[in-house]
C-alpha cells in the first residue's frame, strides 16, 4: 500500500494471475491428497500433503516452507518478490471448505504469520517497495496476513480459537522483538490496520482488543517506545524517514490512535452498523434519535421499532466488553499529558484518537445509568473536551465532529452541557479553522441533537447566527469575534514553521529534540467563556459569510419542521442586499438548496422571492446570483427529485417566467425593436436554468402525456421566444443553442390531438401569439420560414400574422428538435384539427419532409451519441407507432414518412427495435380483427406490443382494423424487400431471432401474424440471390429461399436444445423430480400451479425421452397424470403436443403412453371434472335471485372464461383422440379397442356432462370422434357397433333435455366454430345413417330433427335477418314425440318448444296425463297436466271427478316450479285445490328467500285470494327465517292498504293486510321487535321530511332547502338501520347538507344522501369486498311508487334474461321501495344527469355533449361511450316497446359517465299514458340526435350495431313470455292505473308474437326500429313538455 492512500498490496499482473489460480483451484472440490509425494513442511504428516497435481500444490511448492527443513528459522530466509507475490496471492483467497482452511492455516499461514514481524527481506523487495512508495514489507506481509485470519475465522468459526493461540504467539513475539527490531514495530501496524480494515467476528475482535488493551496499560508500550525513539540510533533510518515523510510517523501517538481506531471498528463489527454511517458516535446518535421519535409519535414505524429492539439487543447481549472499552477509552480522555502536540503529525494522532475514544465512550449512555460514576466522568470528558480543544487552530475535524456528536448524543440524557453546546456552536461555525464541508457535518449532528430541547434552543440558534452577517458603516465585513489560539500553559504559542522538513536523518533528529523540549508534553489550557466579546476582535476571514449561511440553512433543513425553514428562508432572505454583495453571492444558493427540503406550500414562497428579486434587478451580481441558485435547484431536481411534485411546480414557474417576459398591455400592436430585443435578452437569462432542469438528447424526453398545463405553458413559451426575435440563425439562438437543444428535445408539439380542445380557436386567440412585434422581427421570422415554405404561403395576405409566428415557432422548435435526434415528434401535428382543416396542413408537411431530410444528413455527419443505429431506429420505430393511429390524417402521413424514413436511412429497419415493432404492430392489428369477430359489441382498444410493451390504443370499427391491417401488409412487404436486399443476412437473422424469441413465445397462441409474415418474408427469391432471381419460374411454382431460413432456425433450436443437454441424464432427471414435487406439493396444499412449471417439466422430459433416449415408466406415467392432475387448458394443451412428439418419435412407448391417457381420461370422467361437471350450467333465468344492479357484463365475461377454461382441457385431449386416431387408422386391433374404449365410456356418460352453452362443442366433437370409430369398427365388423351406435344417439340427444338456449356471449369465431361442428356432426351421421337406422331408427330419427333445430337456432342468431332454407329429410310427428317422451319426458316436452303444433303438443298432454309420475322430474311438464285435468273438473260428471281427485295428489311429488310460476298457483283460477296450494308453498319454499325476496309484491296482492289461509302462513313463516324480508313485507301491506295517494279510500284487502301485519309484529322476539321499530322509526323520520315541505310547495327552493337542512340535522343515525331500498347496507352516516327539494307541483319530494356501508362484488376482481359509499334517495309523499316497483322488478328480469346469454346489453334496475300509501324511497342513479339538465346547461344537443365529455369521434373516450351507448339504448327500447313506457320527455332520460343512456319514473307504462293523449304512438324514442351519436344514418357501423343488439335482446326475450306475464298477473287488482284487466295482458303477449318464427321476429323488431326512428310522434311529445313543463329538448 502506498503511504498516502489506504492499505493495499501489490497488483501486477502476474500477481493478480496468481490470485485467480488459487481462487479456482480453493473453491473447487476438497483439496485431493497424494500420498506418494513429499509432505510440503518436512514433518511427514500425511494429513499435512497438498496435492501438486492441483494449481494451490504448484503455488505452495515455490515457496521456501517447501523445502525449509525447521519452519521456526523461516525468518532467516529472505522473501523475494515471486515469494511475496504468491504469498500474497494465496492469503487473498479463503477456502470454501473447512478441511482445506485448516490445512492451508497450518501448514502455510500459520509459520508465516508467527515470524511476520521479524522476517527478513530480500534488498530486491525491499527496493522495489520503496521505488514504489509502499509501506514496509513487514506491515504489509502482517496485514495481509491478519486479513486471512479474520476472514477464514469468520467463514469458518471452527477455526477461531486455533486463529487466537495464533494471535497471541504472534502479539508475545512483537513484546520481545520490538525494543531491539523496528521490523516487529512495522508489523505491528500491519496487525493492527488488518484488524481495522477487516469485517471481525466478535469473539475473535473481543478476544484482540483485550491482548492489545493489556499490552498498551500493563506494559506501558508508548512510554517504552517513546523512550526507545528518543534514545535508541537503530530507529534512526531511511525506513522511519520514510514513514516519517509520508506523515505516518513512527511513535506512541500513531499507536495510541491505532487503537483507538481499532476499538472503534471493533464496536462498528459487534453492531453491525451499517456502511452508510461515517463512524460510531453519527450511528449512536441516529439510534437515540430513533428511540426517540418511537416514544413522541402516536403511531410508531414498525421499522423504526424493529431497528431499535435489534440494537439494543445487541448492546445487551456484548455489554461486557462494550463496558470494558469505554472504561479504557475512559481512562485515556482522562488524561491530558497523553497530547502529543510536538510535531504536527503526533497531534493530529492524538486529537483523532481522542476522537475515536469519545466516540466509543458515546456508548456509555447506552450501557449505564445516568448515576453511575461511568455516565457522570462521560458528562465531565465532554464538557471539558468542548472546553479544552474545539477552538484550536490544530484540532481535526474527526475530534470537533466528535466532540459535537457527544455533546448532542448527551442532549437526550441531560440538559448539563446542552447551554455549553448551544454556546459554543456560533463560534464554532464561525472559526476560521474549520472547513465548510465540516461545517455541514455537525451542522447536521448539532440539529438531530436539538430535537429533546424545545424550539427556542434553534430558533436563538439560528438568531445567534444571523448576528453574525453584519456589516460596517462603509459596507464591508464586521470583524466582530475575538482572537483564539491554541496556547501553551507555560503562556509561549506552539508553532513547527521554523523546523525544516527534508527527509534526512538529521531533520528526524531535530524533531525529536524538539519533542523532547518543554512543550513535549503540555496541555491545552481551557476556555471558560463563550459568550461574545465586546472588545478586542480579529481579523475577519472569507468562509465567515459562508460557513454562518451553510449552517443556517443545514440545521433548518434537516431539523424538519416547517416554521424552522421558513424562519431560516426570512432571515436569509432580507440579508439580501443589505450586507454586502459577497454575501448577496452566497445567500441564493443557500436558499436553492434550502428549498430542497421544503414543501409545497414553502417552495412557493421561495419561488416568489426570487420572482420579487428578479424584477427588481435585471441585472448585476444579485440577478446572477439568483439565476444560478435557479441552475442548482434544476441540477438537483432533475439528479434527485425527477417528475416529483416540486420539480413539476418548479418547472412551471420556470415556464411561467419565461411566457411573462415582455407582457403587454395592448394585443396586436406594433412594438420598437429595441424592446423585443431587450424582452430576448431577459428570456435568454432563463434558458440556461431551464435547460439543466429538463433531460438532455439522448436521455429519456419529459413524459408530457397526461400534463396538460406543462404542455401548453411548454408551448407558449416557443411562442414567446419567436414573438422577440429567436429563429434559427440568430445571434441569441446560436449563444444558447446548447440550452435550446436540449429545451427543444423535450418540448411537445406545438399542436397535437393533447390536450383536446379546439386547437383552431386557440391558436388565433392566443395571447402569446397576439403580443404584437416589430416589422424587423417579422420580416425575419417571415425569411426564416421561407427556407422551408413557399414564398407564396408566406407572404399571402389570407395567412395572420399569429399564424406566421405559429410557423416561425414550429420551424424553430423541429429544427432545433432534429439536431438534438428526434425527427418523428412533427408528424404529430397531423393529428390536430387546426392543422389539417387549415391552410397550415401543407407547410408543416413540407417541413416534416425537410426535417427526415436534415435527420438523414445529421446521420453522416452528426454527433454519434444522437445519431447511431440505436437513436435512428428509435424514431423509425416512433414514426411506425403511428401506422396504427386513430386520426385517418396523422395515420396516412405515418405510412408516407415511414416510407421516406426507410428510403433515405434502410438500415434504420435492419434493427430488432423499429423491425420488431412493424411486425408486431402487424401481429396488433391482426388481433383486434380477430377481437371484433370475438368480442363484437365490447371490443377491446388497448393491445400491447409483444417485444416493446408499448401500449397502442385502436379504433373498435372492424373495417377501420381490417383496412389498415390490409395496408400495412402491403407496405411492410415493400420495406422489409428493401433491407432484405440491402443487407440480406444481417436481416434475416433478425427475422429469424423474431421466431425464435422464447421470450414472448405463447404456447396457447395459435396464430402470430408477425411470426407469420417474417416466415413469408425470409423466403423470397430477391435480387441479392443472384443465381436465384434469374430463374422463369411464375405462380405457385416459383421456388423460395424458406429452406436455407428454416435449417437456420433449425440450427438455432438444435443449438439451444443441445445447450440444454449438456448436463447429464441423471440431473435432468433429479430436477424432473424436483419439478414434480413442487407441483403435486401445491395441488396437495391448494396452491395454484404455474403453467410455466408444467411446461418446463413437459419439455424436459420429452427432450430426455426423445434426445436422450432414456426409459423409464415413472417418467412416462408422469408426464400424462400430472398434466392431467393440474388439468388447466395450458397444461394438456401442451401435454397433447409432448404426447404425440413423443409417440412418432419412441414408437416403443407409444402404445403405454395412450393406455395412461386413456386411463386418465376415464378417471377424469369418472370425477366428474371438465364438462363433465354440472356445476357450470346455467341456471333458469326464472329460478335465479334477480338483483337491482346495473348490468355486470365484466362478472358475466369472467365467470363465461372461467367456465370456458375449465372444459378446455377435455377439448384438448379429445383433439388428441382425434388426431392420433386418423394417424394410426390401420395400425392394430388393439389400438382400435383402445380408441373404441374411450369414445364409449366417453359418449356414454354424456347423460352427466355439463349442459352449459359452451360445452356443445366439445360434445360434438366427442361425438364426431365416436363417429369415426364406429365407421372402423364397422369396417373391421366388430362386436361393438351396436353399442356405438346406441351410444351416439343417447349420448347426442342428452344435449335436448333442456329447452334451447341461444348462444352465449358475443365471440361469434367461437359460435361460428360450434355451428360449423354441428354441421360437421349432422353430416357425419348422415354418413351412418345405414348403420344407425339398423339398430335405433327412431331415437336416430330424433336425434337429427333436434340436430336440424339447433343448427336452425344458431344461424338464426348469426343471421337473423336472412331467411334460412327449412327443407329437410326428417319430419316431426305424433311419433317422435312418443319416441322422445319414452326416452326421457324432458326429451318430448323439448321437441314441443322445438316444433310447436297443434298435434305435437296434444299429443304431449296425452302422454303427460297417462303417466304423469314419469314427469315430476320435469318441472315444465306440470302446466299440461294441471290445465288438462282442470278442463275435466268442470265436468258434472261425479266419478270423473272422483278419478280426478286421485290423480290431482301427483303433484305434490313434482319438482319445485320456478317462484312466478308457484306464485300464480295462488290465484283464483288454481287456488280452489288444495293438492295445488300445498304443492305452491312447497315450491316456494323450496327456493332461498333470497330469490323468493324479490316477488314481494306478488306475493303481498296474492293475499287477495287467500280464502284457505296457505299465502299468510307461508308470508308468517318465511319471515321468521329473515328479519329483512318481514320488513319489506310490512312495507309492501302498508303500501297496499288504501288505493288513493293521499291513504284516505281503503282497499278492500285492507283488514287483511292489518290482520297479516300485526300477527307478523306481534311474533317478534325482544330483539327483532326492538329492531323493528328503530328501523320503521328511523325511515318515519326521514320521510316525514316531505310531510313537512307541504307547505313550502309555493315557496322558492332557497327556502325548501333551508326547511330540508333543518329537518336534517334532526335525525340521529341509530345502529344498523337502513334505506328500504338498500336492505344490504347499514346506514353509518347522512350528508346533513345535501337535502334538495325536487321539482312538483302539488308535492314535496327531496333528495338527501347516505353514507352506506356494504358488500358489494368488485367489478373487476369479482372479489366481494366491505365498502362505503355515499348513496342519493329520493323520498315521496303522495306519490305512488308500486308502478314503479313493478316495472323495475321487470326490467331486473330483462337484465337476467340477456346477461343468462352474456348479450352486450346494458340496464340498470334501481332500487324503488313502496313504504306505505302514497310514499316511498327511490335510489338516485350515481354519476348521471338526465336529458333536460343538458339543455338547461345550454348543450346544444346529444351528439354535442358526448363530444364535450369524450372528445372527438377519433378517441378512444368516445368510441367505449357511444359503444355503451349503442348497448344501454338497446336495451331500454326493447323494453320500452314490450312494456310501454310512455312520458318519455327528457326529463326521464339520464346518460352517466360513462355513456349509457338510463330510463326512469315509470308512472306510464302498459295501458296508460299521460293526460290520456296519445302523443307517444311510437314503438320506443330513437331520435335524430341519438342517431347522431351513433353515426348519423342507417348505415354506421354503431347504428347497425344497435339494430343487431335491439333484435338480439328481443328474440331472448320471446322465449321467457310466460314469465313475464306470471309476474303481472297477481297485480292486475292491485289498483294501479296501468292495468286495464285482461286486455293488458292480452296486449303484453301480443307485443312478444309469439305465433311468429325467429326470423319473423327478427323481421318485426327492424321494422320497429324504422318506425321509431324520429318518429312526427316523438317531436311533438318533447314539443309538448317543452311547452308544459319547461323540459327542454
Amino acid at each position: 500500500m502506498r503511504f498516502y492512500r489506504t492499505t493495499k498490496r501489490t497488483s501486477s499482473l502476474r500477481a493478480r494471475a496468481l490470485e485467480k489460480l488459487a481462487q479456482l483451484s480453493l473453491n473447487k472440490d476438497d483439496v485431493k491428497q497424494d500420498e506418494s509425494l513429499p509432505p510440503i513442511n518436512g514433518k511427514g504428516e500425511a494429513d499435512a500433503r497438498i496435492s501438486s497435481r492441483n494449481t494451490l500444490g504448484l503455488i505452495m511448492r515455490s515457496l521456501p516452507i517447501s523445502y525449509s527443513t525447521d519452519t521456526s528459522r523461516l525468518f532467516t530466509i529472505p522473501l523475494t518478490l515471486n515469494e511475496w507475490e504468491l504469498l500474497s496471492s494465496i492469503s487473498q483467497v479463503i477456502p470454501d471448505s473447512l478441511s482445506t482452511a485448516e490445512e492451508l492455516l497450518d501448514n502455510l499461514i500459520s509459520p508465516y504469520f508467527l515470524e511476520s514481524s521479524r522476517q527478513r527481506i530480500s534488498d530486491v523487495l525491499y527496493a522495489k517497495f520503496k521505488l514504489d512508495n509502499l509501506k514496509n514489507p513487514n506491515e504489509l506481509l502482517t496485514f495481509q496476513l491478519t486479513k486471512f485470519l479474520i476472514a477464514v475465522s469468520s467463514k469458518h468459526p471452527k477455526l477461531i480459537d486455533r486463529c487466537s493461540k495464533l494471535i497471541d504467539g504472534y502479539l508475545s513475539a512483537v513484546k520481545q522483538l520490538y525494543s531491539s527490531k523496528q521490523s516487529s514495530l512495522l508489523s505491528l501496524l500491519g496487525f493492527m490496520n488488518g484488524f481495522i480494515q477487516g469485517k471481525n467476528s466478535p469473539e475473535l475482535a473481543t478476544f484482540v482488543w483485550k491482548r492489545l488493551s493489556s499490552f498498551f496499560i500493563e506494559e506501558q508500550f508508548t512510554s517504552q517506545l517513546e523512550s526507545i525513539l528518543s534514545s535508541s540510533s537503530t530507529y534512526v533510518n531511511d525506513v522511519i524517514v520514510q514513514y516519517f515523510e509520508a506523515k505516518n510517523e513512527i511513535c506512541g501517538s500513531l499507536y495510541i490512535q491505532l487503537l483507538s481506531k481499532l476499538q472503534s471498528s471493533f464496536i462498528c463489527d459487534i453492531l453491525d452498523i451499517p456502511p452508510r454511517f461515517r463512524d460510531l458516535s453519527s450511528y449512536l446518535l441516529e439510534m437515540q434519535h430513533l428511540t426517540y421519535q418511537i416514544t413522541q409519535e402516536d403511531n410508531d414505524s414498525d421499522d423504526k421499532t424493529q431497528i431499535v429492539d435489534e440494537f439494543t439487543y445487541k448492546i445487551r447481549k456484548h455489554k461486557e466488553v462494550l463496558t470494558s472499552i469505554c472504561e479504557f477509552s475512559l481512562r485515556y480522555c482522562q488524561n491530558d499529558n497523553d497530547v502529543d502536540l510536538s510535531t504536527d503529525s503526533r497531534a493530529i494522532f492524538s486529537f483523532d484518537a481522542r476522537g475515536y475514544f469519545i466516540n466509543c465512550l458515546c456508548l456509555v449512555p447506552f450501557i449505564a445509568d445516568p448515576d453511575s460514576e461511568l455516565f457522570q466522568d462521560f458528562i465531565r470528558i465532554v464538557a471539558d473536551s468542548m472546553d479544552t480543544f474545539v477552538f484550536s487552530e490544530i484540532i481535526t475535524d474527526s475530534l470537533i465532529i466528535s466532540i459535537i456528536s457527544a455533546a448532542s448524543l448527551l442532549n437526550y440524557f441531560t440538559e448539563e452541557n446542552s447551554l455549553t453546546l448551544l454556546r459554543i456552536f456560533p463560534l464554532l461555525v464561525s472559526s476560521q479553522y474549520i472547513s465548510t464541508s465540516t461545517i455541514i457535518e455537525i451542522s447536521k449532528i448539532f440539529t438531530i441533537g436539538l430535537q429533546p430541547l424545545n424550539e427556542d434552543s434553534i430558533v436563538s440558534t439560528i438568531y445567534s447566527l444571523n448576528n453574525l452577517l453584519i456589516a460596517t458603516d462603509d459596507g464591508s465585513a464586521n470583524p466582530i469575534l475575538r482572537e483564539r489560539k491554541l496556547t501553551i500553559t507555560s503562556g509561549g504559542t506552539m508553532s513547527f514553521s521554523g523546523v525544516r522538513r527534508s527527509g534526512t536523518v538529521e531533520s528526524l533528529q531535530t524533531l525529536r529534540s524538539a519533542a523532547s523540549s518543554p512543550y513535549r508534553k503540555k496541555t491545552i489550557k481551557k476556555q471558560t467563556s463563550h459568550v461574545l466579546a465586546s472588545g478586542g476582535s480579529t481579523t475577519y476571514h472569507g468562509r465567515l459569510f459562508k460557513n454562518c449561511v451553510t449552517a443556517t440553512t443545514t440545521i433548518a433543513s434537516h431539523y424538519n419542521k416547517q416554521s424552522i425553514r421558513l424562519l431560516a428562508f426570512s432571515i436569509l432572505s432580507q440579508k439580501i442586499t443589505a450586507v454586502s454583495e459577497e454575501l448577496d453571492e452566497i445567500i441564493p444558493d443557500a436558499i436553492a438548496k434550502l428549498s430542497t427540503y421544503m414543501t409545497v406550500t414553502e417552495f412557493s414562497q421561495v419561488l416568489k422571492f426570487f420572482k420579487a428579486i428578479l424584477s427588481r434587478q435585471e441585472d448585476g451580481t444579485l440577478f446572477d446570483g439568483i439565476i444560478n441558485a435557479k441552475t442548482i435547484l434544476s441540477t438537483h431536481f432533475l439528479s434527485e427529485q425527477y417528475n416529483s411534485e416540486l420539480y413539476r411546480i418548479y418547472l412551471r414557474d420556470l415556464l411561467e417566467t419565461i411566457i411573462s417576459c415582455g407582457e403587454v398591455e395592448k394585443l396586436e400592436h406594433h412594438r420598437p425593436h429595441t424592446e423585443i430585443s431587450r424582452v430576448a435578452e431577459q428570456i435568454s437569462s432563463y434558458l440556461g436554468p431551464l435547460a439543466a432542469l429538463l433531460p438532455k438528447p439522448g436521455e429519456k424526453p419529459l413524459d408530457l402525456s397526461q400534463d396538460e398545463q406543462t404542455t401548453n405553458m411548454l408551448r407558449n413559451v416557443w411562442f414567446n421566444m419567436v414573438i422577440h426575435g429567436f429563429h434559427y440563425k440568430s445571434k441569441l439562438v446560436n449563444k444558447y443553442k446548447i440550452q435550446l437543444l436540449t429545451i427543444a428535445y423535450n418540448s411537445p408539439p406545438l399542436a397535437s390531438d393533447f390536450p383536446a380542445n379546439n386547437k383552431e380557436m386557440s391558436l388565433e386567440m392566443n395571447t402569446i401569439l397576439r403580443r404584437g412585434s416589430s416589422n424587423a422581427n417579422v420580416k425575419e421570422q417571415k425569411q426564416a420560414i421561407v427556407d422551408y415554405f413557399n414564398v407564396n404561403a408566406v407572404q399571402s395576405r389570407t395567412i395572420s400574422l399569429s399564424k406566421i409566428m405559429f410557423l416561425a415557432a414550429t420551424t424553430l422548435l423541429e429544427t432545433l428538435r432534429c439536431e438534438a435526434g428526434d425527427c418523428s415528434k412533427v408528424l404529430l401535428y397531423f393529428s390536430d384539427p387546426s392543422i389539417t382543416t387549415t391552410s397550415l396542413e401543407k407547410p408543416i408537411n413540407i417541413l416534416a419532409v425537410a426535417m427526415i431530410a436534415k435527420f438523414s444528413q445529421l446521420v453522416q455527419s452528426g454527433d454519434f451519441k444522437l445519431f447511431n443505429s440505436k437513436t435512428i431506429a428509435l424514431q423509425l420505430n416512433n414514426l411506425l407507432l403511428c401506422l396504427a393511429h386513430r386520426n385517418p390524417t396523422l395515420q396516412e402521413s405515418a405510412f408516407h414518412y415511414s416510407d421516406l424514413f426507410i428510403r433515405r436511412i434502410p438500415s434504420s429497419l435492419c434493427h430488432h427495435q423499429s423491425l420488431y415493432t412493424l411486425l408486431d404492430l402487424l401481429t396488433a392489428l391482426f388481433d383486434s380483427v380477430v377481437d371484433c369477430e370475438t368480442n363484437k359489441f365490447e371490443p377491446h382498444y388497448k393491445f400491447i406490443l409483444k417485444h416493446s410493451r408499448v401500449e397502442i390504443l385502436l379504433p373498435g370499427s372492424s373495417m377501420w382494423r381490417t383496412s389498415a391491417l390490409s395496408k400495412l401488409h402491403k407496405i411492410a412487404k415493400q420495406w422489409v424487400q428493401i433491407i432484405l436486399n440491402k443487407s440480406a443476412q444481417d436481416t434475416k437473422i433478425l427475422l429469424q431471432t423474431y421466431v425464435s424469441d422464447l421470450n414472448t413465445y405463447n404456447i396457447m397462441a395459435n396464430v402470430d401474424y408477425g411470426i407469420s409474415f417474417a416466415m413469408e418474408l425470409a423466403g423470397m427469391v430477391l435480387s441479392a440471390d443472384v443465381e436465384l432471381s434469374k430463374l422463369e419460374f411464375r405462380g405457385p411454382e416459383r421456388p423460395n429461399t424458406v429452406a436455407k431460413f428454416i435449417s437456420q432456425h433449425s440450427w438455432r433450436s438444435k443449438y439451444l436444445v443441445d445447450t440444454a443437454m449438456v448436463s447429464s441424464q441423471q440431473d435432468i432427471v433429479d430436477e424432473l423430480g424436483l419439478l414434480s414435487n413442487t407441483i403435486r406439493g401445491k395441488l396437495d396444499t391448494g396452491i395454484k400451479v404455474v403453467s410455466k412449471d408444467v411446461t418446463n417439466f413437459l419439455d424436459m422430459s420429452a427432450a430426455l425421452l426423445i434426445l436422450g433416449n432414456y426409459r423409464s415408466g415413472s417418467l412416462l406415467y408422469d408426464i400424462v397424470h400430472i398434466p392431467f392432475e393440474v388439468f388447466t387448458s395450458e397444461s394438456l394443451k401442451s401435454a397433447t403436443n409432448v404426447w404425440l412428439s413423443i409417440i412418432k418419435e419412441r414408437r416403443d412407448l407409444a402404445h403405454l403412453l395412450l393406455v395412461d391417457v386413456t386411463y386418465c381420461w376415464l378417471e377424469s370422467i369418472k370425477n366428474n371434472v371438465g364438462v363433465y361437471s354440472r356445476k357450470y350450467d346455467l341456471i333458469e333465468e326464472e329460478y335465479q335471485i334477480m338483483t337491482y344492479k346495473p348490468y355486470n357484463k365484466k362478472a358475466i365475461n369472467r365467470e363465461a372464461n372461467f367456465v370456458s377454461q375449465s372444459m378446455q382441457p377435455h377439448r384438448h385431449v379429445i383433439k388428441f383422440f382425434l388426431s392420433h386416431f386418423e394417424g394410426t387408422l390401420y395400425q392394430s386391433k388393439h389400438l382400435l379397442a383402445v380408441f373404441t374404449k374411450c369414445a364409449l365410456l366417453g359418449v356414454s356418460n354424456l347423460k352427466k356432462a355439463s349442459l352449459h352453452p359452451f360445452s356443445r362443442m366439445i360434445r360434438n366433437e366427442l361425438l364426431i370422434f365416436a363417429i369415426l370409430v364406429l365407421i372402423v369398427n364397422d369396417r373391421q365388423g366388430t362386436k361393438l357397433i351396436k353399442d356405438l351406435c346406441r351410444e351416439i344417439v343417447y349420448g347426442g340427444l342428452t344435449w335436448f333435455y333442456e329447452k334451447r338456449n341461444w348462444p352465449f356471449g358475443s365471440n361469434e369465431l367461437k359460435i361460428k366454430a360450434d355451428l360449423s361442428t354441428m354441421k360437421n356432426l349432422y353430416d357425419k351421421l348422415n354418413s351412418v345413417t345405414v348403420i344407425m337406422k339398423k339398430y335405433c331408427n327412431k331415437e336416430f330419427t330424433l336425434l337429427m330433427v333436434f340436430l336440424e333445430s339447433e343448427i336452425e337456432q344458431v344461424q338464426t342468431w348469426l343471421t337473423p335477418l336472412d331467411k334460412i332454407d327449412k327443407t329437410s329429410s326428417y319430419t316431426v310427428t305424433l311419433e317422435s314425440v312418443k319416441t322422445a317422451f319414452t326416452i326421457d319426458p324432458r326429451l318430448a316436452v323439448s321437441l314441443s318448444q322445438r316444433y310447436p303444433g297443434n298435434d305435437i303438443e296434444s299429443g304431449l298432454v296425452t302422454l303427460i296425463n297417462q303417466d304423469p309420475l314419469r314427469c315430476v322430474n320435469c318441472p315444465i311438464a306440470i302446466d299440461p297436466f294441471i290445465i288438462n285435468n282442470y278442463r275435466k273438473r268442470i265436468l258434472p260428471t261425479a266419478a270423473m271427478d272422483s278419478k280426478l281427485k286421485d290423480k290431482m295428489h301427483i303433484v305434490l311429488y313434482w319438482k319445485p316450479v320456478s317462484p312466478l310460476k308457484s306464485i300464480n298457483l295462488f290465484l283464483p283460477q288454481w287456488n280452489s285445490d288444495s293438492f295445488l296450494l300445498q304443492y305452491s308453498v312447497f315450491s316456494l319454499e323450496s327456493h332461498d328467500v333470497n330469490v323468493t325476496f324479490f316477488y314481494v309484491p306478488q306475493i303481498v296482492q296474492c293475499l287477495r285470494y287467500d280464502k284457505t289461509g296457505y299465502v299468510e302462513r307461508l308470508i308468517f313463516d318465511t319471515a321468521k327465517i329473515n328479519i329483512l324480508f318481514s320488513h319489506q313485507i310490512i312495507w309492501n301491506l302498508f303500501a297496499n292498504c288504501y288505493k288513493d295517494d293521499e291513504g284516505t279510500v281503503p282497499d278492500d284487502i285492507k283488514p287483511t293486510l292489518d290482520r297479516v301485519r300485526e300477527r307478523m309484529v306481534s311474533s317478534f322476539d325482544a330483539d327483532t321487535l326492538d329492531f323493528y321499530k328503530k328501523e320503521f322509526g328511523y325511515f318515519n323520520e326521514v320521510t316525514s321530511i316531505s310531510g313537512k315541505l307541504k307547505p313550502y310547495i309555493k315557496k322558492s327552493k332557497a327556502e325548501k332547502k333551508h326547511k330540508i337542512d333543518e329537518e336534517m340535522n334532526k335525525i340521529v343515525v341509530k345502529p344498523g338501520v337502513y334505506l328500504p331500498s338498500n336492505p344490504d347496507g347499514v346506514v353509518i352516516d347522512i350528508d346533513r347538507k345535501s337535502g334538495k327539494p325536487l321539482q312538483s307541483h302539488a308535492k314535496a319530494p327531496f333528495m338527501a344522501t347516505f353514507k352506506i356501508r356494504k358488500d358489494i362484488e368488485n367489478e373487476d376482481t369479482g372479489i366481494t369486498e366491505n365498502v362505503e359509499k355515499w348513496q342519493g334517495a329520493i323520498f315521496k309523499v303522495g306519490d305512488d311508487c308500486r308502478q314503479d316497483v313493478l316495472a323495475l322488478q321487470l326490467i331486473s328480469m330483462f337484465k337476467t334474461i340477456w346477461s343468462s346469454i352474456g348479450l352486450d346489453v346494458y340496464v340498470f334496475p334501481y332500487r324503488v321501495t313502496a313504504t306505505a300509501p302514497g310514499c316511498g324511497v327511490i335510489d338516485v342513479l350515481p354519476n348521471s344527469i338526465s336529458r333536460d339538465m343538458l339543455g338547461r346547461e345550454a348543450v346544444n344537443g346529444l351528439y354535442e355533449y358526448f363530444i364535450t365529455k369524450f372528445g372527438s369521434e377519433s378517441t378512444i373516450e368516445f368510441q367505449n361511450a357511444r359503444n355503451n351507448f349503442v348497448k344501454s339504448l338497446a336495451g331500454y327500447s326493447v323494453i320500452s316497446y314490450l312494456l310501454q313506457f310512455k312520458d318519455r320527455h327528457n326529463g326521464n332520460i339520464m346518460y352517466d359517465d360513462k355513456g349509457h343512456c338510463l330510463h326512469t319514473d315509470f308512472g306510464f307504462i302498459f295501458d296508460i299514458v299521460p293526460g290520456g293523449v296519445k302523443f307517444e304512438a311510437v314503438p320506443f324514442k330513437l331520435t335524430k340526435e341519438m342517431v347522431k351519436v351513433m353515426g348519423g344514418s342507417s348505415q354506421a357501423a354503431a347504428y347497425q350495431d344497435f339494430e343487431e343488439l335491439c333484435i338480439k335482446a328481443y328474440l331472448s326475450a320471446r322465449p321467457h313470455m310466460d314469465s313475464i306475464l306470471e309476474c303481472v298477473k297477481p297485480m292486475l287488482e292491485s289498483g294501479l292505473p296501468c292495468f286495464k284487466g285482461e286486455k293488458t295482458i292480452k296486449n303484453l303477449r301480443n307485443r312478444f308474437q309469439p305465433e311468429r318464427d325467429q326470423h319473423e321476429a327478427a323481421l318485426f323488431m327492424r321494422g320497429l326500429i324504422k318506425k321509431s326512428y324520429e318518429s312526427l310522434f316523438t317531436k311533438g311529445y318533447d314539443e309538448f313538455q317543452r311547452l308544459t313543463n319547461g323540459i327542454p329538448y
